[in-house]
């Protein structure tokens, strides 16, 4: 029976699903190096050292269950559209795990990812290149200068705070709850239980816990939550690679919209495409270089980490593609909804793309009804005191 089930060539919804769901990916803590911390400390400590990164696999049963989805030809209990979207999802759920498996190895990590997500154009790279120069009149940004930082709360004031926004957004049954496992001040998003995982001594000023509410709860939880209810489980998760861009470029179009892009953050983004752009040729140390020409020091180093991350010996070439998701989906959301505004609330039908809109025109996926705009947001940050 096994040897059958794994020739199958048709699945139904709710197989593809179980299958889909087993799967551990956890690209991000891999591609964290269990010795970052020492090779940071090394880095700075010299001047011509580059990290030499060392990662742990997290076990899995992957190659099994891709051996089952391997032969798969069609999804029978759904509509062709949605069909073919899971059988691409399978495709990249398998390239997927096979960059996860390839951390520590310069060149298949380069040559995954560069395919998975693609290099900056040309024009990217101009654009990103004026952001750097400080040539923001085309985006909505805030000057460090005119952010009021003085109010700080803390975790018991933030727990309300998020549990006044999931109410208000009708995002039932989510939590926050401690962590131990992300980086000081740092709030992570935990879809699969619906929580927001928070360091047990976060400290937040009104303005930047109006950013984070607005990007995380405003955009990844709630296209999540009506992912989840649009009855295909894929679209409340991660999917294909180009789901992305939508994903952090909406996130960062509410901040802009609400009046919390800072300049530093925006400068930031355009600095991890800048170096996707340069970095692939050149070494850590080089690259952390050519960058302190726009960057502070440790900024230097958080972009060139970013865009060197998952590989190994880093004096070597090589480049992890990922993060030019960020300005480049800003960029992307910004001029298809100046085209289309009405595409706003159909991109809140889950996580979607552009393309999926069409999903929505046709009913194929709910349109969303609970979708926040300026004056929610205004009378959220009220209710909860911020």
């Amino acid at each position: 029976m096994e040897i059958f089930a794994r020739k199958k060539k048709t699945l139904r919804l709710d197989e593809v699903t179980k299958l889909l769901g087993d799967l551990r990916i956890p690209t991000a803590l891999v591609f964290t190096p269990t010795n970052l911390e020492a090779e940071k400390k090394k880095f700075f400590n010299s001047e011509i050292y580059n990290p030499v990164f060392e990662y742990r696999i997290v076990k899995n049963n992957n190659k099994e269950i891709l051996k089952k989805l391997s032969n798969v030809k069609e999804i029978v209990d759904v509509d062709p559209r949605i069909s073919d979207f899971y059988l691409q999802l399978i495709d990249s759920k398998k390239e997927a795990s096979d960059l996860m498996y390839a951390v520590g190895n310069n060149e298949e990590v380069t040559d995954i990812s560069v395919h998975r997500y693609g290099k900056p154009s040309d024009k990217l790279f101009r654009n990103a290149a004026r952001v750097l120069r400080g040539k923001l009149d085309n985006y909505n940004v805030v000057k460090e200068d005119d952010i009021n930082r003085r109010k700080i709360l803390y975790h018991d004031d933030i727990e309300k705070v998020f549990d006044i926004t999931f109410r208000e957004l009708g995002l039932d049954g989510w939590t926050v709850n401690e962590s131990a496992n992300i980086s000081k001040n740092g709030i992570k998003l935990g879809i699969k239980r619906k929580e927001i995982l928070v360091d047990s001594n976060i400290e937040r000023s009104n303005f930047k816990l109006r950013k984070t509410l607005v990007h995380e709860v405003g955009t990844h939880a709630l296209r999540a939550e009506n992912g989840m209810k649009c009855g295909f489980n894929a679209l409340s998760n991660a999917n294909l690679p180009e789901y992305l861009d939508v994903e952090e470029g909406l996130a960062t179009w509410n901040e802009s919209n609400m009046g919390l892009l800072t300049e530093k953050w925006l400068k930031n983004k355009a600095a991890l495409t800048w170096a996707v752009y340069l970095g692939e040729d050149l070494s850590f140390r080089e690259l952390y270089n050519v960058l302190l020409a726009v960057l502070p020091k440790y900024s230097a180093f958080d972009v060139t980490y970013s865009v060197k991350r998952g590989l190994g010996d880093t004096h070597d070439r090589g480049i992890y593609c990922k993060d030019i998701a960020y300005f480049r989906g800003f960029r992307k959301v910004k001029k298809k909804l100046e085209e289309n505004p009405r595409l706003y609330n159909q991109l809140y039908a889950g996580k979607i793309t552009f393309k999926q809109c069409e999903w929505v025109e046709d009913g194929l996926l709910p349109m969303p009804n609970n979708v926040p705009n300026k004056d929610k947001w205004l009378e959220i940050f009220e209710k909860a005191g911020i």
